[in-house]
């Protein structure tokens, strides 16, 4: 599974959480994968209000961004569950409805685009997981012995599974595994799979399942949760700021990005990893972490 990739950068990391790009792009190499830039790709575009206001406008947009990456040469890699969510969903479309497919290209018609569907996207989970916790441990120079951590997948890593194919949704375990190939250990807590919110157009009910989780997170005894979308992160991370302001209930158990938590274990410097930008402080942690 080791080899070279082009990045899909998406929207809401570069734009807001540029730190999890960093983390990538510093941990990946040392685990055989390589991320490659190519120019041209847009918003993916984002799973719930785009697709749920223009689902031919959507499927446009994210053909439009497979066939940049077709054009790459390599398969893209993606750091996001809305990138992934998107850009799998659509290709899966494409493959089998041609009417949809033919919408799209009529769509697109003025751009001159060119999608064969030979490009796959992988979520760098997914990549990762084809790894192996073994060769990941290999590279960990700063194990984080005695961290407790509690794992969020999010709704689109997972589902619809047939297309997703990543892990079992009911039962995932395998950022539990990547988590403890860092040496740290993955503790589960109540509702495990539920979903953090990000997505509700109602403030206040969507910030409420998030608070329920981190609520449960810390009964478990979790020192940190670890996740892999950056909408999920900023759920659980300023998402608990909001939290005291909005539903009066205080708390501060930080998020990382897994890749962020990958670096760490492989002995970069924190404040190369943009850990200073998170809304929930991340100092307290520092002897657990080994820093």
């Amino acid at each position: 599974m080791s080899g070279d990739y082009t990045l899909f950068p998406g929207c809401m990391i570069p734009l807001r959480y540029p730190q999890i790009e960093t983390a990538a792009r510093k941990c990946l190499p040392a685990v055989g994968i390589g991320l490659e830039e190519y120019p041209g790709f847009t918003c993916c575009p984002e799973p719930w209000t785009v697709k749920g206001t223009g689902l031919e406008e959507w499927l446009a947009v994210a053909m439009r961004n497979l066939a940049v990456g077709e054009n790459s040469g390599r398969d893209l890699l993606v750091l996001c569950n809305g990138c992934y969510s998107t850009l799998r969903e659509a290709s899966h479309i494409l493959s089998v409805n041609p009417e949809a497919a033919k919408a799209a290209e009529k769509k697109l018609s003025g751009l001159k685009v060119s999608y064969k569907g030979k490009v796959e996207v992988r979520h760098v989970a997914s990549v990762l997981a084809g790894i192996g916790p073994e060769k990941i441990a290999k590279s960990v120079k700063r194990p984080l012995e005695g961290l407790k951590v509690a794992v969020h997948h999010g709704c689109h890593l997972l589902r619809p599974s047939s297309v997703m194919e990543f892990d079992d949704p009911f039962e995932p375990s395998i950022l539990e595994d990547l988590v403890a190939a860092l040496g740290a250990e993955a503790v589960r807590y109540e509702g495990y799979t539920d979903c953090c919110g990000r997505a509700l157009n109602d403030v206040n009910a969507g910030l409420a399942m998030a608070e329920e989780k981190v609520r449960a997170m810390e009964e478990a005894g979790a020192d940190c949760l670890a996740l892999v979308c950056p909408a999920c992160f900023e759920q659980f991370d300023l998402g608990q700021v909001e939290m005291k302001r909005h539903l009066k209930k205080e708390h501060h158990l930080p998020a990382f990005h897994y890749c962020q938590l990958l670096a760490l274990a492989q002995g970069e410097d924190p404040d190369a990893l943009g850990l200073s930008r998170h809304k929930i402080k991340v100092k307290p942690l520092h002897r657990k972490l080994g820093l």
